[in-house]
């Protein structure tokens, strides 16, 4: 990281607005603030006082071991508005006795937060702070200025439309696998997660990722999700494909139950009240998941609405990957040949057309 001192070599001017702010605290005093939090905080609260609207919309701190010894505080901040510095900088020299200095060498939040995260893995962010994990940087800093620049300026020459052009031309476009690696290490269940992280990245100056979204079909988007989802699973799917039905069943036994045992007591109330022992209901429904489904070896359990069917085999959809009702047309059943367990509920039955071998009637 460089030296603190960059921030004293080109002063703010004290009528200058901005923002994005990065604020550097030299030389740290570590009994005053002891930790990142406490100093992001102080000067959190040194921006937010008043009576004003602007106010910080969150911050990041890091601290940074200088090369000639001692510890400074990095800041990076966003407002919701402009604001002016110097009132910060001297209301925080009046009440902690701290000299701090405020850089204007970045022009976004996301260039100011890179910043200060170079050298410091233990980064403390402000709560409700944007996900801002880097995959890569679609922009060097020399492009973001020239861009700015041209903004800025009413008529720009041939020289500013050359260094735009240079700039989108360097934009390295992320990969699916960068992508698909960002997914799973923040657990992102859909696209709409990844999008929302995308817009937020976006306000701070950090296009990439949107860049790469808004290249792409929904369609597309959803295939790489699935992707990414097969395989992260792919280790524990192969394990689980070569366990037994009862050794499932087993295993969900060492888990807590999420009902206190309600469900068993439950469930021996609704046999006994059709009379069916309990030990021949389990003993059946154990063949049938050892031996698999086949020839005189189904259940089928018969009764009125609401009577409690659908609640005797609950635990089942629970443990197992199960095939549901199919559908009505030519795909009905497809996905039942990779099913643990095939629970057709509230399914159409005539004792004259099946005849089945377990029959129960609640």
């Amino acid at each position: 990281m460089d030296s603190a001192d960059e921030f004293q070599s080109t002063p703010l001017d004290p009528r200058t607005i901005r923002k994005t702010y990065l604020v550097t605290y030299s030389q740290a005093n570590r009994i005053i603030f002891p930790t990142r939090e406490s100093f992001g905080q102080k000067v959190s609260d040194a921006f937010d006082r008043g009576v004003g609207k602007v106010k910080v919309m969150h911050w990041a701190c890091c601290l940074e071991s200088h090369e000639n010894g001692g510890d400074h505080y990095h800041v990076s901040l966003k407002l919701s508005g402009s604001k002016r510095w110097k009132g910060v900088k001297d209301f925080l020299a009046k009440d902690s006795g701290i000299q701090v200095n405020f850089s204007d060498k970045h022009d976004d939040y996301w260039t100011a937060f890179k910043y200060i995260t170079k050298s410091d893995q233990n980064i403390y962010l402000s709560r409700g702070h944007p996900n801002m994990q880097d995959m890569c940087s679609p922009r060097t800093k020399n492009c973001v200025q020239a861009l700015r620049k041209k903004r800025n300026t009413a008529s720009s020459n041939t020289a500013d439309d050359q260094a735009s052009t240079s700039c989108v031309q360097k934009m390295r476009r992320l990969s699916n696998f960068e992508v698909s690696e960002f997914i799973t290490r923040n657990n992102l269940k859909s696209e709409d997660e990844l999008f929302a992280i995308a817009h937020s990245q976006k306000e701070e100056g950090k296009k990439d990722l949107a860049n790469f979204l808004l290249s792409r079909s929904i369609k597309s988007l959803g295939d790489l999700f699935e992707s990414t989802r097969r395989m992260s699973n792919a280790t524990s799917t192969i394990v689980r494909s070569q366990m037994t039905r009862m050794d499932l069943i087993e295993e969900a036994a060492k888990k807590d139950c999420i009902c206190n045992g309600e469900w068993l007591e439950c469930a021996n109330e609704v046999l006994a009240d059709n009379g069916t022992h309990p030990f021949v209901f389990a003993d059946r429904l154990r063949s049938l998941l050892i031996h698999g489904r086949g020839k005189h070896r189904n259940m089928i359990i018969v009764g009125p609405a609401n009577c409690g069917k659908t609640f005797l085999l609950k635990p089942i959809l629970k443990i197992f990957k199960t095939f549901a009702n199919p559908a009505n047309d030519k795909y009905a059943w497809v996905g039942a040949e990779k099913a643990e367990a095939i629970f057709l509920n509230d399914f159409r039955w005539s004792s004259e057309l099946i005849k089945w071998n377990d029959c129960y009637y609640c």
